[in-house]
């Protein structure tokens, strides 16, 4: 029954360490104002209010899990006790069940229903979904009567009592309506008058009023109605005066580990960026410089290959690609001849292109190209004498403090990183098998939305390079199809000005867009761990970010 319920709270910032840092809860969303923690299929928001506010809340979870839950709780918070017991057991709901409180004297319950079972250790993910949610007013008889007309029957056959507890639901999903100055159970908080607001499943929504009166309304959200609607998974992330952050789908589909706001994502030709700016920064150092050609600084590789490192970072250089976009459409088609496992660095490639014709002469037009970053990786290699993704970590990640960001193995991938998966035939699988084991120069690093925002701060901001250079990768040098090319960055163009510096990335179970607005100096970031999805999610907030 429960989509969503919106409570509020004075003491915002305590409330968010103790869901996320104590209890381990994920966070979904968040701004300046709320954070929304993941309960299984349901969501939990707390709002910043002036007054302090204290509700009733419970969380369904598994059966057979209750005994491991109420040990795991109890290694986190003080569980609440009544009459000498932190349990009990409701024959009418065939359920057992235990309280504690979080900061702000909230009353938590966890019930474990009988009827439900579920394999494995209790976790955060093997919270069910939220069960009841309290709703406290004086105007008992008038609210339950509203709430009976959106067709939640009242339990038991006595109608709404105003001086009784009322339960309003069926199955695991209940409204609790009760007056105030009602002590809760396994506890001494009294039931006090609060707003809050209720969104079921279906889409509607209860809100009640600082009074305790009822509203009905359908809520307006765009950006998430559009993300249900395309059936989304991933995070959006934007940041201006203020951030914004959501995240929908799961990380991981067979266990049902839901996306948060600091899970991983592959990024795929999106962190052909950092590529660009790791050789930017050894121009800088007067250890390279732009006009140098690729035949000169890795002769036995290519020999033949007279371009320069900013043909190569303007993929003007015409050399033959390994994976031509314009020609070629699926990227998992080319690990059936060269198996995805033996791509670990940058040099396993050269043998995909070395030896093919070039496409036409340097510098002649604009034209996508994978192996050109490919060479760029090797010749950070051979400037610096160290591995490109050692490289980009020491001397990308971590000025700009990108700590959760890396070029990880597929069959090692830390936690709170979301598995790519690629849908067919109404099923779905993972993408490891579809790209390349470890990323490299072009492409396949792994991000968080907050390292996107570090990455892009440290970039304008002189961190990561002098503005002299930062001004040249940020210059049109190419043009092609989808627009105007920097270094490595994608420029869109206004009739006066710079609108927006962009990068992308497209792999089978990977789609990234992340860009930054000179205007106002805004961050947009949306990962997905689908092919797609990230395209549409990104206009619709461009959309509203202007109208805004």
């Amino acid at each position: 029954m429960f989509k969503k319920v919106i409570l509020y709270t004075n003491q915002l910032e305590d409330m968010k360490g103790f869901y996320e840092y104590q209890l381990g809860f994920r966070i979904v969303e968040e701004d300046e104002a709320s954070f929304t923690l993941s309960i299984g299929e349901s969501q939990l928001v707390f709002r910043e209010s002036e007054r302090a506010a204290v509700y009733h809340y419970a969380l369904n979870i598994p059966g057979n899990q209750f005994t491991l839950a109420k040990w795991w709780a109890s290694e986190r918070v003080t569980l609440n006790r009544q009459e000498g017991m932190d349990e009990v057991f409701y024959a009418n709901f065939d359920a057992d069940a235990f309280y504690f409180q979080d900061p702000a004297g909230n009353v938590i319950e966890f019930i474990a229903r009988r009827s439900v079972d579920r394999m494995g250790n209790f976790t955060v993910d093997s919270l069910l979904n939220i069960s009841e949610v309290s709703i406290t007013t004086p105007y008992v008889e008038e609210v339950g009567e509203r709430i009976e007309e959106m067709d939640i029957p009242v339990r038991g056959n006595k109608g709404i009592d105003a001086k009784s507890l009322n339960f309003l639901g069926s199955g695991h999903a209940y409204i609790i309506l009760v007056a105030p100055k009602r002590t809760w159970y396994f506890s001494k908080q009294k039931s006090e008058t609060h707003p809050l607001a209720i969104e079921l499943t279906d889409g509607r929504q209860i809100t009640i009023t600082e009074e305790g009166r009822f509203q009905q309304e359908k809520p307006a959200n765009p950006i998430m109605d559009r993300m249900e609607e395309i059936d989304f998974s991933g995070v959006a992330y934007l940041q201006k005066k203020e951030t914004w952050t959501a995240a929908r789908g799961f990380a991981n589909r067979a266990d049902e580990r839901p996306n948060a706001v600091d899970t991983r994502f592959g990024i795929a030709s999106g962190s052909k960026l950092f590529t660009a700016v790791a050789v930017c920064q050894l121009v800088e150092r007067g250890e390279l410089a732009f006009d140098d050609k690729l035949s000169e600084l890795l002769p036995q590789a290519f020999p033949n290959f007279e371009v320069t490192v900013h043909q190569l970072l303007t993929h003007t250089s015409g050399i033959p690609d390994y994976f031509d976009e314009q020609v070629m459409d699926d990227f998992e088609d080319l690990w059936r001849q060269h198996p995805m496992y033996l791509m670990q660095a940058a040099s396993d490639f050269i043998p995909l292109f070395k030896d093919q014709p070039p496409m036409f002469e340097p510098g002649e037009r604009f034209h996508y190209n994978n192996a050109g970053f490919i060479a760029l990786g090797l010749i950070v290699e051979r400037v610096t004498g160290k591995e490109f993704a050692e490289v980009v970590e020491e001397r990308i990640f971590a000025p700009a403090k990108m700590q959760n960001s890396g070029y990880f193995r597929l069959d090692r991938l830390p936690s709170q990183t979301a598995f790519g998966y690629i849908e067919e035939e109404g099923t779905w699988r993972t993408n490891q098998y579809a790209i390349p084991i470890r990323g490299g120069a072009d492409g396949g690093a792994y991000v968080t939305a907050n390292d996107m925002a570090n990455f892009w701060r440290s970039l304008m901001d002189g961190t990561l390079l002098a503005k002299e250079i930062v001004d040249k990768m940020l210059q049109i040098h190419a043009s092609g199809e989808d627009g105007a090319y920097g270094y490595g960055i994608w420029i869109q163009q206004g009739k006066d000005d710079i609108l927006k510096y962009h990068v992308m990335g497209y792999d089978p179970g990977v789609s990234f867009h992340s860009a930054f607005y000179p205007a106002d100096g805004s961050v947009l970031t949306v990962l997905s761990n689908k092919g797609t999805g990230a395209h549409e999610i990104t206009g619709i907030i461009e959309e509203l970010r202007i109208e805004n």
